[in-house]
């Protein structure tokens, strides 16, 4: 069984950690809204859409953490750190996800740039490392991301991200292909209360997944997010809270035959 565990994990776990359209699930704004996030700006745009982070006005880190299916084995947590600098942001993010037998860690360095007030761009450099347990090895690989984000209307932006252009592979005895991914999607704001999204995302060797998310900001401090996401179906609700420079998200994502997956991020926005 010892062999035979660390080989099942080496084979499923890179399919659920990157190839269901989520190359890393981070940020519990975007989850409580159905993962629908390629046109808001957000700290952690440096997992969904880098040309977001144009759009933050001060520096900002945070940290994050979720467990998939209440499951411990099945964690994933990281850190993230974004810097504005005159019309681009600087960002640094690192997460993993894993146990002893089977861990995936993922570091990346991205530049957004605010070409106008009406499109921002972003790049990212990612490192992705995969460790499997009982002296297995590991093996890495280098991937890029690319974002855009366009203002169309006083209230539509439109946003599309690549994940994965150069079609890197996972070295070791089953070349795993990391997913090449292309997200494309709207998002409509209503006004400052209101903001309704849809995207849709598409890995080049699968079939199409869809998102849609809103947010409802009933006073100054508190928004409540609710969004549904396919491949497949999930439900998911969120909340987040805004203390003076702190902010707190909490999201759940429901699958129906697997269970809960609590998310929490924690923000810190510096004057």
């Amino acid at each position: 069984m010892r062999n035979i565990q660390p080989l099942a994990l080496a084979v499923l776990l890179p399919v659920f950690a990157m190839a269901q359209g989520e190359p890393v699930s981070t940020g519990a704004r975007f989850a409580g809204m159905g993962y629908a996030g390629v046109t808001l700006s957000d700290l952690w745009n440096v997992s969904g859409n880098q040309a977001g982070l144009a759009g933050l006005e001060h520096p900002v880190a945070g940290a994050y953490y979720q467990q998939h299916w209440l499951s411990p084995d099945l964690a994933m947590q990281g850190l993230a750190v974004a810097l504005p600098v005159g019309k681009g942001c600087f960002a640094a993010s690192a997460n993993s996800f894993g146990n002893d037998l089977y861990a995936q860690r993922t570091f990346g360095l991205a530049y957004a740039m605010k070409l106008s007030d009406d499109w921002r761009v972003g790049v990212q450099l990612d490192y992705l490392n995969v460790r499997l347990g009982d002296n297995y090895g590991s093996t890495g690989a280098i991937t890029a991301e690319l974002g855009v984000q366009a203002k169309i209307t006083e209230h539509l932006w439109v946003g599309a991200h690549l994940y994965n252009p150069n079609r890197a592979k996972l070295g070791g005895p089953y070349e795993e292909e990391v997913p090449t991914i292309l997200t494309a999607g709207l998002g409509y704001f209503f006004n400052d209360q209101v903001v309704l999204t849809g995207e849709v995302s598409k890995d080049i060797d699968r079939t199409e997944q869809y998102h849609a998310g809103i947010e409802y900001r009933p006073i100054q401090a508190l928004f409540l997010r609710t969004g549904i996401s396919t491949g497949p179906t999930k439900a998911h609700f969120g909340a987040g809270l805004r203390i003076k420079q702190l902010e707190l998200d909490i999201a759940a994502v429901m699958r129906s035959q697997l269970g809960l997956t609590p998310m929490v991020n924690l923000n810190y926005r510096f004057q």
